[in-house]
């Protein structure tokens, strides 16, 4: 039974992240905003709501999608670049239960590179109000080959703001997605940190090269729920809809953890003991799993 939702509220965005894939599509798809009938969710067992797009405060109704999912019961998690944020963080104040706050670079001239747009100052300015609002942001640093050359600099600005920086491998941009093993090395060697979060289950799946569509460790039906910006669910993920689970193209080597981290909940293999592991220490550092 899937017990996570991952809903795309928006695939409109106000920065064109070098590693996102709805921008960068010849012809990007044009869906109608509509509500989703989030009761019927609860109905199926999915117990946390993961809003995500796009930038999810684009989405004009998004206070509102948010307190009825706090009404019906559900754990909530939001990510965004924080450009936006800065203008209604009161109006979702006490309805996030995860806040995640994007930088690709502890300075403004690599991250606004990476997002094309003057942005690392609002999301400094995000992490900063957030945190004095009692809302526990989170700093999300998505890896490449290229950044993750500043992880002691990431590090040590999350520690300045008194922020948990939490670790994401990179899972689609342009084949680069790769770490040499010395890499690996050097990020579970930060990972030990009291604020800095990383699941090891992730860094073995890098490791292994991802999903292998001849017997693939994708369970995403059994694990999660998809719902698009209007209303619909699609499956069996966002970015193989319609598909087979695991054994798609576009599966091969698959690394998109919206979905991989989840599959790791089910069958007893070493994917699955380090990510009960990953969620022990998560757990010790402050953060609910």
């Amino acid at each position: 039974m899937p017990n996570i939702c991952n809903y795309y509220v928006t695939l409109s965005s106000n920065d064109t992240c070098e590693f996102h894939h709805a921008w960068q599509k010849d012809k990007p798809e044009k869906i109608e905003e509509k509500p989703c009938e989030l009761g019927n969710l609860k109905k199926a067992g999915v117990h946390t709501l993961r809003i995500t797009g796009g930038e999810p405060f684009l989405r004009e109704d998004l206070p509102h999608i948010l307190k009825e999912a706090k009404r019906i019961g559900f754990q909530t998690e939001l990510s965004t670049n924080g450009i936006k944020y800065l203008d209604k963080a009161r109006l979702v104040d006490g309805l996030i239960d995860r806040l995640f706050i994007t930088l690709d670079y502890p300075f403004a001239e690599g991250h606004d590179r990476s997002r094309g747009v003057d942005c690392f100052h609002h999301a400094i300015k995000a992490v900063e109000l957030a945190r004095d609002l009692r809302q526990r942001p989170i700093i999300k640093f998505t890896m490449t080959r290229d950044n993750v050359l500043y992880l002691p600099e990431m590090a040590e600005l999350s520690a300045r703001l008194r922020v948990h920086l939490y670790l994401s491998p990179v899972y689609d941009f342009h084949g680069t997605q790769g770490f040499e093993p010395a890499t690996l090395g050097h990020i579970r060697y930060y990972a030990r940190r009291r604020h800095v979060l990383l699941n090891y289950a992730a860094m073995e799946f890098v490791k292994d090269g991802g999903n292998r569509v001849i017997l693939p460790r994708c369970q995403a039906k059994e694990t999660t729920v998809t719902i698009l910006p209007d209303g619909k669910r699609a499956g069996p993920c966002f970015f193989n809809q319609g598909g087979r689970q695991g054994k798609e193209d576009i599966c091969s080597s698959c690394m998109r953890w919206p979905y991989m981290l989840p599959s790791f909940s089910k069958g007893f293999d070493r994917y699955f003991w380090l990510n009960l592991y990953s969620n022990l220490v998560f757990k010790r550092k402050g953060i609910k799993v």
